[in-house]
């Protein structure tokens, strides 16, 4: 006989860690504000990091390195002995690409040298197969980072970038909006890595910083200036962006360099009663 209804936890007396996602243009400070979350370590899975103060391991070269260390880290989890409270892969685009670098590789003309004209369109024979290879090795990503969060109490912290794509809404029509940078396939009735990422975080949240549009008297050109609002963490899917979460969190949050985790962190107290501040800022 099972025993789950004995094993019955408040909502708000859980010991994982959360699950988020930092999207946003390049340079806006993805980075920054994820290294600002409680005892980071960062997986640098790009380049250019020297004006980042944070512990980081080796960046790694393959997709088969990031799960090497994240099989480290999960022993090193297990036997009580892993002093960080949050890991932060940046970014989840250049995960992708590492995935896809997997993918092409272990396609059979690759390994026979024939590597020209070989794309994820048409390696593994085509028909979308390489794309579902990539998802499987995404999914593998996502299981052990669960097993940090749910088993380790250790916060996930993604930084992704985006662009500015279009959006088919059956109820008002064709928009532009900035979007995950992450393969999506046009056949709605499936998925891909984006789905797979918007579906798994706690929160997806859209830093930016607020403009407006000036028009010159004396020309047609349109410039962008800024409203002097600093930086923004949209936490709420709206037209314009791809966001949300799943504690209730309303709107957008302005946050500041120096502590902006805890702005975000403040925002899930407030909503939920979750502890999740960064006491050592």
């Amino acid at each position: 006989m099972s025993n789950f209804l004995s094993q019955v936890s408040q909502s708000n007396n859980s010991n994982s860690g959360i699950r988020v996602v930092i999207a946003g243009v390049e340079k806006i400070g993805k980075t920054t504000f994820t290294c600002s979350a409680p005892r980071p370590l960062l997986i640098p899975l790009e380049h250019g990091y020297m004006g980042i103060k944070v512990n980081k391991t080796p960046q790694p070269a393959t997709f088969d390195e990031v799960i090497s260390l994240l099989d480290e880290i999960i022993i090193t989890a297990q036997k009580g002995k892993f002093k960080y409270k949050t890991l932060v892969p940046d970014s989840a685009t250049a995960l992708e690409r590492l995935i896809h670098d997997a993918v092409l590789t272990s396609d059979p003309s690759y390994k026979k040298g024939n590597k020209a004209g070989l794309t994820m369109e048409s390696a593994l024979g085509g028909y979308g197969k390489a794309y579902q290879f990539a998802n499987e090795k995404f999914a593998q990503f996502l299981e052990k980072c669960d097993q940090l969060a749910n088993y380790g109490g250790i916060n996930i912290v993604l930084t992704c970038h985006v662009f500015a794509g279009k959006v088919i809404d059956p109820s008002v029509g064709e928009y532009d909006a900035w979007d995950l940078l992450l393969h999506s396939p046009k056949n709605n009735r499936t998925y891909g890595k984006r789905e797979m990422l918007m579906q798994w975080a706690d929160i997806v949240g859209f830093l930016h910083e607020p403009l407006f549009i000036s028009k010159s008297k004396d020309s047609d050109v349109s410039m962008g200036i800024s409203k002097n609002a600093g930086r923004i963490l949209g936490v709420e899917r709206i037209p314009a962006y791809a966001a949300g979460n799943r504690f209730g969190m309303k709107g957008e949050l302005s946050v500041a360099k120096e502590q902006s985790w805890n702005y975000l962190a403040h925002a899930i107290f407030e909503s939920c009663g979750l502890d999740v501040y960064n006491r050592d800022i």
